[in-house]
């Protein structure tokens, strides 16, 4: 691939990977025919044994940064990425999140025309190797969330989505600076992390336009039912917390 990263990109998307080999080539594929090709792209490693390292290598990646599995938290790997970055804003997203568009990063991206959105998200479909109870949990997922009197389908900017997920999120860096993801948490950083900007008065938006495909089936590893009990708990945890708090990050020794 003759692309190369700029050196003044707008955002910087930061990708975890372990033995991501089976859908990482389109993910990055899919990524470098975007309508906007402004962007970064960092990935962090936590210790694949397959091809993932090599993958990458075959595409116009800044920096791969290798990690040992034990030191593995979804915040760590995200705040060791991020504190590399370049750009003004922050992508993430998961190794097998695959954009549903070639102007999905674009469409995300126009939200942050209102200075108060924080960040933007989407949520996910099963790729086509999802098992079926990830495909059935689809359809109900979308049919209750219309009845949610949380969810908009417009893009009103005084809304937003509260199920946010780091399977695909662009944020603001400067809020991120003041405010990582948090360490300590097991799962759910990405909540207590949209939470805190909710406190703090500024939106995060939910657009459909920015949807994935997404699913673990196919990998072989937990699926979205085998997780919810510790999603609840974790989020309880979060919804308990005093605002405005303080992340737990050892990057920036703000251990509490």
């Amino acid at each position: 691939m003759n692309l190369k990263y700029p050196q003044k990109p707008t955002t910087s998307w930061i990708i975890r990977t372990k033995n991501e080999e089976k859908w990482l080539p389109k993910v990055l594929e899919t990524l470098y025919l975007q309508s906007r090709l402004d962007f970064e792209i960092i990935i962090v490693d936590s210790g694949s044994t397959d091809n993932t390292i090599q993958i990458a290598n075959q595409f116009p990646i800044r920096r791969i940064i290798e990690i040992k599995q034990e030191d593995f938290s979804y915040g760590y790997a995200l705040n060791l990425g991020i504190s590399e970055s370049w750009g003004d804003f922050v992508g993430i997203l998961s190794a097998h999140s695959l954009p549903i568009s070639r102007t999905w990063y674009q469409d995300a991206f126009s939200n942050f025309e209102d200075k108060m959105v924080a960040a933007v998200g989407g949520t996910y479909s099963a790729l086509p190797d999802g098992v079926i109870e990830e495909k059935l949990w689809d359809t109900q997922y979308h049919i209750n969330r219309l009845n949610d009197q949380n969810y908009y389908l417009g893009f009103q900017k005084e809304n937003y989505y509260k199920t946010t997920s780091n399977t695909n999120f662009i944020l603001r860096k400067t809020l991120w600076e003041d405010y990582q993801f948090d360490e300590n948490l097991s799962t759910s950083e990405d909540y207590d992390w949209t939470q805190e900007m909710l406190f703090r008065g500024y939106n995060v938006i939910y657009d459909p336009r920015f949807d994935v495909y997404h699913s673990h089936g196919g990998l072989g590893r937990k699926i979205i039912i085998d997780r919810i009990d510790e999603w609840n708990k974790v989020n309880a945890l979060i919804d308990a917390k005093a605002r405005p708090s303080k992340s737990i990050s050892k990057i920036f020794k703000n251990i509490l």
